[in-house]
């Protein structure tokens, strides 16, 4: 092997490596210079993940899909005539986000059910669901079968979400709550309704 030959290798070596690099520049859109030939970045265009949160507990669903968390000036979704009123509601979802617990409720009907004991039928409401915001200092008053007696007892709003996934989806329709809301719109006291 002559000595001139590592020499012409080398240059060699060299001008593969220019070359893979210049086909490798434009393969990405970029050209010598740092210009951009139009090419979009992907992570700069991509949407951001939704950001999750724990459960409330082992029970509690996953945190909702990114369209289905309210955005902060939520209350102002919620009807005006139900701020400082009192409505009787179905939930359709109950999630906590942030630390704050949301309810997807719609306003229905509520029927005594004739009989010895204190029971109701519930009339289902008509048209969509709103989201609303329980206060942080908002009561939760449950009775059978989301609490453990006939009579409402105070239970904590993880409580609650915890408790309202662990009865099947079928059944969850079925319930029914009285929903005090503050002058903001929020929920300042939640009770279920006696179901046996």
């Amino acid at each position: 092997m002559s000595s001139s030959s590592s020499p012409r290798r080398a240059a060699a070596g060299l001008a593969a490596l220019v070359l893979t690099t210049l086909a490798l520049s434009a393969c990405s859109g970029e050209v010598e210079g740092g210009g951009d030939t139009g090419r979009t970045d992907v992570a700069a265009s991509s949407p951001a993940p939704a950001p999750t949160s724990a459960p409330a507990s082992p029970s509690a669903p996953p945190s909702p899909k990114r369209s289905d968390v309210p955005s902060p000036s939520h209350s102002a979704q919620v009807p005006a005539r139900w701020a400082g009123s009192k409505q009787f509601v179905q939930v359709d979802n109950a999630w906590i986000k942030d630390g704050r617990t949301y309810l997807s409720v719609r306003p229905a009907r509520k029927v005594p059910v004739t009989g010895r004991i204190e029971a109701w039928n519930i009339l289902p409401g008509k048209g969509p669901y709103t989201t609303v915001r329980m206060a942080p200092g908002g009561r939760v008053l449950l009775s059978v079968p989301l609490g453990d007696d006939s009579a409402p007892h105070a239970y904590s709003q993880a409580q609650f979400i915890s408790r309202y996934w662990a009865q099947p989806a079928s059944y969850r329709g079925s319930l029914g709550y009285d929903v005090s809301f503050d002058l903001n719109g929020e929920v300042v006291r939640l009770q279920s309704l006696y179901t046996p």
